[in-house]
């Protein structure tokens, strides 16, 4: 049962101060409970997200990318506190795809260059603009709605509950948290009359600020150098007896059903994790290669290299090529096509045109490069790869995945010397 559940409300030490849980060694922590997936849900910002994408890979973790907003009633430039005192409010937001995550790093920017008081903030127009692809949970204490419950305005943080399902649809969750404190305990009762009675799904956190049990007093230590005082202070600010560490799924139901909670607060973080699809986080910033600029009306960037590298093939020989350049070229249009290096190659091709054009000196080809038909077919080199049995895959292997390398930096800095007006190689490249 170890692996039916997801700890979605974690702090790392991108929380300054205030998570001391290591990006770098937490994932192997879940891994070891038997724990597939884990979140990370840092306070107002994304900072730690790809290093967290890279380590929970590593680990064999899936990677669920989140943050734990501060979020506002009122229009992010006012500047004031709000009809119950408070300048912001926590807001769990979790991003189901890159869309999302997107959404995410331009809530986390929008917050600091627009929304800053005391925190950086959002309010309900840049939710409304950026929740696709966001999921939302009401979070810990610290929400809006907790505020209002132990304010004892129920029906207002019912009709809060309403508001935020109106923004993010069925993207929209209840969060418990365990912690056995009086005024969690309060709110807990009353968020799970509200999921019952609006048929709300329930997630049950432990709001993760490190690691193991044994963590504590150095969690302490952190508040305390956040707060400027010592551990000696009786009066200092303190989590107390509640224990947020990275727990079991044993441990996390065993309390959970001490509390009353239904055991659908712990499956659901499963079902949640199903949800995201976090194989296409920083799917579109893999390749950061430029496109290529003077595609023929209606064409991709790779029917365009197919046509002419079909073309360079056929001049090359000046008549059909022979089966085997055939085949090699169409199994090299496979794998530049896979790997997102259509407008990379095309690029490189008139970066050889335009230095050919003005009478710059280039060789046959260096390094790899000369194993790839389909540079040989564009002008790029000049050695016939199949002629001397060179290998294609140590320019670009689909299984490696490592970046194609033609230029030398000496050859680069030559052709972007010359002026734009003599080569079709320009800036906007």
């Amino acid at each position: 049962m170890s692996n039916n559940f997801v700890h979605l409300h974690v702090h790392t030490e991108y929380s300054l101060l205030d998570g001391i849980n290591r990006i770098e060694t937490l994932p192997e922590h879940v891994k070891k409970l038997g724990q597939r997936s884990l979140a990370i849900t840092d306070h107002g910002n994304v900072s730690g997200s790809y290093k967290f994408f890279k380590s929970c890979n590593k680990a064999g973790i899936q990677p669920i990318i989140g943050m734990e907003a501060y979020y506002t009633i009122q229009d992010r430039s006012v500047k004031d506190l709000d009809d119950l005192g408070e300048p912001y409010y926590h807001l769990i937001l979790i991003a189901l795809n890159n869309e999302g995550l997107h959404n995410l790093y331009k809530l986390s920017s929008l917050a600091y260059t627009e929304g800053m008081y005391r925190k950086p903030r959002l309010d309900d127009f840049l939710l409304g603009e950026y929740s696709a692809g966001i999921c939302a949970t009401t979070a810990c204490l610290g929400s809006r709605v907790s505020q209002l419950i132990l304010n004892d305005r129920k029906a207002e943080a019912e009709k809060m509950i309403h508001h935020h399902k109106a923004l993010f649809g069925d993207r929209f969750l209840v969060e418990l948290q365990l912690h056995e404190m009086e005024e969690q305990q309060r709110v807990n009762k009353v968020l799970m009359e509200i999921a019952l009675r609006e048929n709300l799904p329930l997630i049950v956190s432990n709001d993760c600020h490190y690691t193991h049990e044994w963590d504590k007093q150095l969690h302490e230590a952190a508040l305390c150098m956040q707060t400027k005082t010592t551990l000696s202070n009786e009066k200092r600010f303190t989590f107390g007896e509640i224990d947020v560490h990275a727990a079991s799924h044993d441990w996390m139901w065993k309390n959970a059903q001490a509390q009353g909670m239904p055991y659908d607060a712990i499956s659901n973080t499963v079902s949640l994790a199903s949800m995201v699809d976090s194989s296409s986080y920083f799917s579109d910033r893999m390749n950061r290669y430029p496109k290529y600029q003077d595609l023929p009306e209606g064409e991709t960037a790779h029917e365009h290299l197919e046509i002419v590298s079909k073309q360079g093939l056929f001049n090359r020989f000046g008549s059909m090529p022979p089966e085997e350049y055939r085949n090699r070229l169409d199994d090299e249009l496979v794998a530049i096509k896979k790997m997102g290096f259509s407008d990379y190659m095309l690029i490189v091709a008139q970066f050889m045109e335009g230095a050919r054009t003005v009478d710059v000196l280039h060789g046959p080809g260096r390094g790899s490069a000369a194993g790839s038909l389909v540079a040989y077919a564009l002008k790029i080199t000049e050695v016939d790869p199949i002629k001397y049995g060179l290998i294609f895959e140590r320019f670009l292997n689909i299984g490696r995945g490592a970046t194609p390398l033609i230029f030398d930096h000496e050859m680069v800095e030559k052709i972007e010397s010359l002026p734009v007006s003599h080569t079709k190689c320009n800036h906007k490249h």
